[in-house]
């Protein structure tokens, strides 16, 4: 049976009671009258008592499976409730483990990254390179500024705070790091159509100069 069920049953027996109490009453009632005036008392009243105790049993019972009904219903409840909550964590498992791998690519590459920087410095500042985009990442108390305007190139201050770095650094002042060493090969394009300008072939000399306005239009 259902909760439905039972409650509509409990109703019916716990009115069925009332009634045969009532009954009971009365043909009590009668069977003292019956045995003042020294005449027989019908069973009446005897099958009255039993059958509100056969009620009583009944109304016990499914008391008793209203509540485990109850208690399934809750264990159901439960279940569905974990199995539910299951399944988000796998999703999040997976995302978590993406943000891992992640971390775990960004930390070598940008150890790579800074170590190449560190070795080619010299080389691009003697070709006449600016620096000025990514210097920064040389110098220990400046060294996460590039990386921190990258990422929030990517992911705004929302990702840099979720990592507990209080900068001052704002999404209009974000740049990828791509961006950044981009300014470092123009500059050096610009050096080198600058040497090519002064070429005593004039042919070559034309074209860089060309070149050189033409990009000088474009910023």
């Amino acid at each position: 049976m259902t909760k439905d069920e039972i409650d509509k049953r409990l109703v019916e027996l716990r009115t069925e009671k009332q009634r045969l109490t009532g009954e009971l009453e009365t043909a009590r009632t009668e069977a003292r009258e019956a045995l003042i005036a020294g005449n027989k008392p019908t069973a009446v009243a005897a099958a009255l008592a039993e059958r509100i105790s056969i009620v009583n049993d009944a109304i016990s019972e499914l008391t008793n499976r209203l509540g485990t009904a109850a208690e399934n219903a809750e264990r159901t409840n439960r279940k569905r409730r974990a199995e539910a909550a299951l399944d988000a964590t796998r999703d999040r498992v997976k995302l978590a483990k993406a943000v891992d791998q992640a971390l775990a690519e960004l930390a070598t590459t940008w150890t790579a990254y800074t170590e190449a920087l560190r070795k080619d410095v010299g080389q691009v500042s003697g070709a006449g390179g600016d620096l000025t985009a990514v210097e920064r990442a040389l110098t220990n108390n400046r060294m996460a500024e590039p990386l921190v305007k990258a990422m929030i190139q990517v992911g705004g201050v929302k990702l840099t705070r979720s990592l507990g770095i209080d900068t001052p650094i704002r999404e209009r002042h974000a740049s990828s790091l791509a961006d950044a060493e981009g300014r470092v090969s123009e500059s050096l394009q610009v050096e080198l159509l600058r040497v090519q300008a002064s070429s005593p072939q004039p042919n070559v000399s034309k074209q860089a100069q060309k070149e050189l306005e033409q990009m000088e239009a474009a910023r």
